[in-house]
């Protein structure tokens, strides 16, 4: 209690002990005083008087509110005009109660308490939303790291196996044709099965090794304007003989203008090829498969699959694109998979810049329909701009530093210029080693780039390293006409947002 007359403070506890309010005071007067007790005594609530004789009430709530503010603050004064109220209530005082009122003082006590109460659970409740907000996060980043390496794992796991597996096939090959002695025709049953089941097995790792590289962002996309009935043609035809076998009737609805796509015309072709295949398996014989294509909206055409099979539950729509998934369906049980093809083409489209969904009656079909960027020529870019999106975001959540470099070759000659781009491809791959780091091209600008998790003290190595692998190939006894530069910035180090990082990065290419 703030007071310095006594008697004010003997009526103040007397209306307090009259509302059978109970507690331990200590008065004090001076501002020496007063800021020892609020360490010393720690009270829960500060009654005070406005007018004291060196200290007054606005002093003393603005120390209570600088250094304790979640303690209740009233004040308890004879006389205080409404201005200087409205004034005190906008400094932070909860409340105010005139000396000649005092038997409203036990119930404006109660309700700061009850207040500050709420505050101080509110404050609790917030600071543990912060820590379990942490705590997800970590195990956020934990179960991304763990992904990574179950990714990469996956990635070596099946890369290695492949090399033995085709050893194995080879030598199957060759005991099956008799170059090694004859074989009776039991044997050969036994080997070609043999021989069919290494080509499953194949399959499956080729499809673990697609899904790792999608999962970890690591696809390699060549983007290029593509005809897009070509490229469905050619799907087709690749199927012919599955077709053949089933008496499928194959049907293509591509208009002669539609626009061109832009995107990889490998992956687009697996796209198609995994979506054809998939209906082909589920449409029973004489069944029916169309592919059509139109113009989605002014910036996308639109590819759908249809088949005249045996169709999706409704309730497994929404998981037919997750890996490892097969419906469930009694129609569907003759038909063997490993359940990754949807899911890889899932990610293929994703990393084309589209959509993929699909619809479906059980019992008479199916639709697969996806999206594709229309080609503007050469004013795309999307590739860099994805990636260096990707990369940048995942810099940011995980407060690591991220440099890019632009590497451009100077000279007049376009096919020469093409040809030296392509040889400090395979040169950067050496330089920027490690799995982390990305190599990809600009097409535009013809501008080769690489993004690389590192500070700009190993920017500088790197730097240095590319220079030196320059100079031993191209210039180096040689008399040459071209010019190779590069430019690179760091984030955070010297940029703090993406389209920064880009800007510094190629004023430094052409001051370079």
């Amino acid at each position: 209690m703030l007071e310095d007359s006594s008697i004010d403070a003997e009526l103040i506890e007397r209306s307090l002990r009259k509302n059978n309010i109970s507690f331990v005071s200590k008065r004090v007067e001076k501002r020496e005083e007063f800021i020892k007790e609020l360490k010393d005594f720690g009270p829960d609530i500060i009654l005070s008087d406005f007018r004291l004789p060196a200290f007054d009430g606005l002093e003393a709530l603005g120390i209570v509110k600088n250094e304790f503010p979640d303690i209740p603050f009233i004040l308890v004064t004879g006389a205080l005009g409404e201005e200087l109220a409205v004034e005190v209530l906008k400094s932070g005082a909860d409340d105010y109660v005139l000396k000649d009122n005092l038997s409203r003082l036990p119930y404006a006590i109660m309700r700061a308490l009850q207040e500050a109460q709420g505050k101080l659970e509110l404050k609790r409740a917030e600071e543990q939303l912060k820590q379990y907000t942490a705590e997800l996060e970590r195990a956020n980043k934990e179960l991304k790291r763990l992904d990574e390496v179950k990714s990469e794992f996956v990635s070596i796991a099946s890369h290695e196996l492949r090399t033995p597996l085709a050893s194995i096939k080879n030598a199957v090959q060759l005991i099956l044709r008799g170059k090694t002695g004859n074989i009776n025709e039991n044997q050969a049953r036994f080997l070609q099965m043999a021989e069919r089941n290494i080509d499953r097995l194949t399959n499956l790792l080729n499809d673990l090794l697609d899904l790792s590289r999608i999962e970890s962002g690591r696809v390699l996309m060549n983007f290029e304007e593509i005809s897009l009935r070509g490229a469905i043609e050619f799907s087709l035809s690749s199927l012919k003989a599955s077709v053949d076998a089933k008496s499928i009737r194959l049907e293509m609805d591509v208009p002669e203008g539609i626009p061109n796509v832009y995107g990889d015309r490998e992956k687009l072709e697996q796209i198609l090829t995994n979506l054809i295949g998939n209906s082909l398996k589920f449409t029973p014989e004489g069944g029916l498969v169309s592919v059509s294509a139109r113009t989605f909206n002014e910036k996308m055409v639109a590819i759908s699959v249809k088949d005249s099979g045996v169709g999706i539950p409704e309730d497994q729509l929404d998981k037919v694109f997750e890996k490892f998934h097969q419906v469930e369906c009694s129609l569907t049980r003759t038909v063997q998979g490993t359940g990754l093809g949807l899911a890889i083409t899932k990610g293929l489209v994703e990393a084309s810049h589209g959509n993929i969904w699909v619809e479906s009656e059980l019992g008479k079909g199916s639709t697969f329909t996806f999206t594709l960027p229309i080609s503007e020529g050469e004013k795309r870019d999307l590739q860099f701009r994805s990636v260096l999106d990707r990369e940048f975001q995942r810099a940011t959540e995980n407060h690591t530093p991220l440099t890019l470099f632009l590497i451009e070759v100077f000279e007049k000659d376009q096919d020469i210029k093409d040809k030296i781009l392509k040889q400090l491809d395979e040169l950067s791959r050496k330089c920027f080693c490690r799995s982390v780091d990305i190599i990809l091209k600009r097409e535009k600008e013809k501008i080769l780039a690489a993004i690389c998790d590192t500070d700009s003290k190993g920017a500088q190595i790197i730097y240095k390293r590319f220079e030196e692998e320059i100079q031993k190939r191209f210039i180096n006894g040689q008399k040459v006409t071209l010019v190779i530069k590069m430019g690179m910035a760091t984030y955070p180090e010297e940029a703090f947002s993406k389209r920064e990082l880009f800007r510094k990065a190629k004023e430094r290419l052409r001051s370079a």
